[in-house]
């Protein structure tokens, strides 16, 4: 069913159930009081019933009908006017929209400082974070991501853009054995349960570098594919893992999990900005990725 009433009609009786007087009512409209008059005749008219009778003064009281509509009306106009400051008082305008992602680790603890930064440095281009599997390649190639936080180098074809290094590390809970260690050999981890994200081992982590080689396995291997879920798991020890020290940087600086470095000499890992193939020069994605570098900067770790 159409409104009877338009805004014209809804501004007029909510100023006039405010103040008081179609004298009021009148200059906070900018209008006269015989253009009022009429304006909330034919509202009454519409809608069948009075929506205002004369009290003490000469003062108009609404009727429950003129409470009714004074009531709905405020709250509409209210949010109508936010709505128009909102546009007004908005800056960006948004001409590109970069869809970023993290390959491998569910960590997002960096996004907010990162958006504030974007939208200091680069105002015309909307960021949204989106979620992926572990083929940022196809994620890439189809539009759904259009740049990817990935640790080594995945399969597929993309171009990289390093971003900083960091170490693989022995995440264990604060209680445990290890917990106390400068470092360990795989050989240590013979009598853990093991947690990893990845069903199969993947080129250049723990398994290839580390465990495998030393031909000293675990006691036992679980596979929980999301990291978060292993960082809950390894606080509360119920296993031990080897993961990003930066995407498990939060819980290891509240104190929650203890990390130990992985062999004497650590296990640096890359981090780097997955973009896709012959990705312009000046485009959104690369400036987003260039950005991303100068942000990350931060939490570079240097491996002894």
């Amino acid at each position: 069913m159409p409104l009877q009433l338009d805004l014209r009609h809804y501004e007029t009786v909510v100023a006039i159930t405010e103040l008081g007087t179609m004298t009021a009512a009148a200059e906070l409209l900018h209008s006269s009081q015989s253009a009022l008059s009429h304006r909330l005749a034919e509202a009454e008219r519409r809608l069948g019933t009075p929506l205002f009778e004369r009290g003490p003064r000469r003062r108009l009281l609404p009727t429950r009908a003129g409470l009714m509509i004074h009531q709905t009306a405020s709250r509409a106009l209210a949010d109508l006017e936010r709505s128009e400051q909102l546009l007004l008082n908005e800056k960006r305008t948004i001409t590109a929209t970069v869809r970023i992602a993290v390959g491998s680790y569910d960590c997002y603890h960096w996004f907010p400082g990162f958006l504030h930064d974007v939208r200091a440095h680069h105002p015309t281009i909307d960021l949204q974070l989106v979620v992926i599997d572990d083929q940022p390649s196809a994620h890439l190639a189809s539009g759904s991501a259009d740049l990817v936080i990935a640790p080594g180098t995945p399969e597929g074809i993309f171009e990289t853009q390093p971003l900083f290094l960091d170490e693989l590390v022995l995440c264990v809970a604060p209680r445990h054995r290890l917990a106390g260690r400068q470092s360990i050999e795989a050989s240590d981890l013979a009598d853990e349960s093991f947690l990893t994200y990845n069903p199969r081992p993947a080129p250049g982590f723990e398994f290839d570098r580390f465990i495998g080689p030393a031909g000293s396995y675990p006691r036992t291997v679980t596979v929980v594919e999301q990291t978060n879920a292993i960082a809950e798991l390894v606080a509360a020890d119920a296993g031990v893992s080897i993961l990003s020290r930066w995407a498990l940087a939060p819980s290891i600086d509240a104190g929650r999990i203890t990390e130990v470095r992985c062999g004497a000499a650590g296990l640096p890992l890359e981090w780097n900005a997955l973009l896709r193939p012959n990705e312009p020069a000046d485009s959104p994605a690369r400036r987003i990725a260039e950005e991303l570098a100068h942000h990350l900067d931060d939490f570079h770790l240097d491996a002894d």
